[in-house]
């Protein structure tokens, strides 16, 4: 017998196999699983780790003073031509206005929550990223904020809300572009009012000179202490800026 014949006689019961797997499948009407995208980081040394600025954890190339985005699932490609289409479907409508400062650092002045037909002012402007974020550095940021009804203005519940930044260090990160080496950022936002709390937390993988790439949320909101609605989504964006919800 010829030495190659043990493994031409288990590769042809792998192919018998998976054929009669695919057979099956079609049997009782359904399509053999498909491989699909997963993504992936792991911590790399702190010598690949580098300062942001803010216009980088922002995601913005050429930051106007002022800008609007809309997470409503349309392309923002019009708004932000530099970093291209962003696809943002079934997060919620929201309206988010900045504004940004002469030495570079970003803050969130409202949000409009189309669905939930509210919006939030925030007094001082909340601080959403300094001018430069050092790798390990932690920022924090306080402001009141302030709930009202989105047609009539009237006062809806209030309270403090609190965003912390910090600087994760540098990641191995496995985009559809194939492997790259980004900046971590985690935030942290908390916001305690009258009867609700929310809380919102997000690992934001950044690229140097580009923006964010990646993003992992969890948001969190209680009413008289009982969890009304928790969510967690996954961004990926490859280099062509195109964003794919998992």
């Amino acid at each position: 017998m010829s030495p190659l014949a043990p493994c031409r006689s288990r590769a042809r019961a792998a192919a018998c196999s998976a054929l009669a797997a695919t057979l099956v499948a079609t049997l009782v009407g359904c399509t053999p699983p498909k491989a699909t995208y997963a993504f992936r980081a792991s911590p790399l040394e702190a010598d690949h780790a580098v300062a942001l600025t803010g216009d980088e954890i922002m995601g913005r190339g050429r930051p106007p003073e002022q800008w609007v985005e809309v997470a409503s699932g349309r392309a923002l490609t019009e708004r932000f031509p530099d970093i291209g289409a962003m696809e943002v479907d079934g997060i919620g409508d929201e309206i988010k206005r900045y504004s940004r400062d002469d030495q570079g650092c970003w803050f969130l002045d409202s949000v409009d929550a189309i669905g939930d037909r509210s919006r939030s002012e925030f007094s001082p402007p909340l601080g959403m990223a300094p001018a430069k974020l050092a790798p390990g550095e932690i920022t924090t940021a306080e402001a009141q904020m302030l709930v009202t009804y989105l047609k009539s203005g009237e006062a809806r519940t209030q309270g403090p809300s609190r965003r912390t930044l910090e600087h994760g260090g540098a990641m191995l990160a496995d985009l559809p572009t194939g492997p790259t080496v980004v900046q971590l950022v985690k935030v942290r936002f908390e916001s305690t009012m009258t009867s609700a709390q929310a809380i919102h937390v997000s690992e934001l993988y950044v690229l140097p000179g580009v923006g964010p790439v990646a993003e992992r949320t969890s948001d969190l909101v209680r009413v008289f202490g009982l969890r009304l609605r928790e969510s967690n989504h996954e961004f990926v964006r490859d280099l062509q800026g195109t964003a794919v919800r998992r």
